[in-house]
């Protein structure tokens, strides 16, 4: 599997993953509730699809991850550290460094972000969990983003 192919898998499962939390969160209320009454009278809806899609995805990818890679140990890893010698070390060492960058300013804004959260939280009570997987998937492109732009200036294909 390519690296744009392991993005792009990488990126679906952060939205699944994102949309499962908020489907959680807006059954949670109804979770309490049900768990604070002993008569069991109260009802909570909680949707299933985005859990089974993201289990699904989640499968496909570990799938054609271990087609590719045999080795078990190979799954814990990312895929960000799989360098086979010392110009994708270095490759990768510029990536990570303007990941960094990336989520140091991302950071910062986001929190401004938070600041305002009471002002439309009626309207958008998982804005927070928006924030945090927005802030992933900054860090995630900016990194692929990155290593695809010194893998064009290192001279490979």
């Amino acid at each position: 599997m390519n690296m744009k192919t392991k993005a792009a898998f990488q990126l679906v499962l952060f939205a699944l993953a994102c949309w499962t939390l908020i489907s959680y969160f807006k059954a949670s209320e109804g979770i309490a509730a049900f768990s604070r009454t002993k008569s069991g009278e109260t009802v909570f809806e909680l949707n299933l699809i985005p859990l089974i899609l993201f289990v699904a995805a989640a499968s496909v990818y570990t799938y054609l991850h271990k087609k590719s890679h045999p080795d078990r140990k190979q799954l814990l890893l990312p895929d960000e550290f799989e360098e086979q010698d010392e110009r994708e070390q270095m490759m990768t060492a510029k990536a990570c460094r303007a990941s960094y960058i990336a989520v140091y300013f991302s950071l910062p804004a986001a929190a401004v972000l938070l600041i305002f959260y009471p002002l439309f939280q009626s309207r958008i009570p998982f804005f927070p969990i928006i924030i945090v997987f927005i802030i992933m998937i900054i860090q995630h492109l900016s990194y692929v983003i990155s290593f695809k732009k010194n893998e064009k200036n290192s001279g490979s294909l």
